[in-house]
């Protein structure tokens, strides 16, 4: 009896964690990820990761630096068995000693090609943080944003965007304002639900690539948000 106890309840936490669903799932993450939690994710049926591999570090003079947890990250993921990896960039923005839009980017791509990482596209977090006040005028924002733009578009990279109604309407002041509908949307959405049902049009994009359905889920030993796409 105890034994088949502990088999139900294996059975639960089984199934809440790799759900059925009529598409993907996948993970994003920041922290360092042991090799053993990301093989764990990977069994649990998620087969995309995202990785972070740059952050604002706005309290540096000048602002922006890569994530030092980018690569071990990005390795562990590939020996737990992920083929599909990409990465994520929380550019450093709102003040005057961030680094500009093409170094930061510089940074990125250097790092990336010195350690010989294969990732399929780069997100560019496009979201507010109250510690930084990091998008302090909608006007601004909108100028930044299309430097960025430039910046991603002379590099040849595949590029996508990360962001929620919300903060884009924050961040630029208007639902509506586009910086570039043709590349792909990862939205957030935290309703827990394995479909886009959720989504609400933004800035020119009329439907999203990913969805962020959960955040801040600890399972596997770490710390991960979940994501969804078809």
């Amino acid at each position: 009896m105890k034994n088949l106890l502990v088999l139900a309840i294996l059975a639960l936490v089984s199934a809440f964690n790799a759900p059925l669903v009529f598409g993907k799932v996948g993970v994003d993450f920041s922290a360092l990820t042991s090799t053993s939690s990301l093989s764990c994710v990977k069994n649990y049926g998620y087969e995309h990761a995202v990785v972070r591999c740059y952050i604002e570090a706005w309290g540096n003079n000048p602002g922006g630096k890569v994530d030092s947890n980018c690569y071990q990250n990005y390795l562990n993921a590939k020996s737990a068995g992920f083929t599909s990896i990409d990465i994520y960039w929380f550019p450093c923005t709102g003040r005057s000693t961030c680094k500009s839009p093409a170094t930061q980017l510089n940074e990125i791509v250097s790092y990336v090609g010195a350690n010989k990482m294969i990732v399929g596209r780069l997100w560019l977090d496009v979201e507010t943080d109250p510690s930084a006040n990091n998008w302090p005028s909608t006007s601004a924002a909108r100028t930044t944003l299309q430097q960025f733009k430039t910046a991603l578009d002379n590099s040849g990279w595949k590029w996508g965007v990360y962001s929620s109604k919300y903060q884009w309407t924050t961040i630029t002041g208007s639902a509506t304002w586009v910086l570039d509908s043709s590349v792909p949307l990862w939205y957030a959405g935290w309703d827990e639900a394995l479909n886009f049902n959720n989504f609400s049009p933004f800035g020119g994009w009329s439907k999203p690539t990913l969805k962020q359905y959960a955040g801040d889920q600890t399972f596997c030993s770490a710390g991960f948000d979940k994501n969804y796409f078809v």
